[in-house]
């Protein structure tokens, strides 16, 4: 019994270090850029989107077309380094627990 109160310790020590860790990575931003930074987004590490800038020019030239897939190009790299982001500091908490799949 000794053992798995010990366990139930670790397990609630890991859970506080996750909510710190996601916490962390809330406050932390990511970019992605389209179009030579004509387009672009940012990211939180939760990967929810918190700003998006359009250069005035790219929106002038009336290509909406041209603007709608920049804006999405320039999201999926911000939501992809939002997600890298969050798997590092994962990793982080793993700390070499050797979980097969976990990271």
């Amino acid at each position: 019994m000794k053992d798995f109160g010990n366990l139930m310790k670790q397990a609630q020590k890991m859970k506080a270090e996750l909510e710190r860790l996601q916490g962390e990575a809330a406050a932390k931003r990511v970019e992605g850029t389209a179009g030579g930074g004509m387009v672009t987004v940012t990211a939180d590490g939760r990967g929810e989107v918190v700003a998006v800038r359009i250069d005035p020019e790219v929106a002038a030239a009336g290509d909406l077309e041209m603007l709608q897939d920049l804006v999405v190009a320039a999201t999926n790299e911000a939501l992809r380094k939002a997600r890298e982001l969050m798997n590092a500091e994962m990793a982080k908490l793993a700390g070499g627990m050797g979980i097969p799949g976990l990271f």
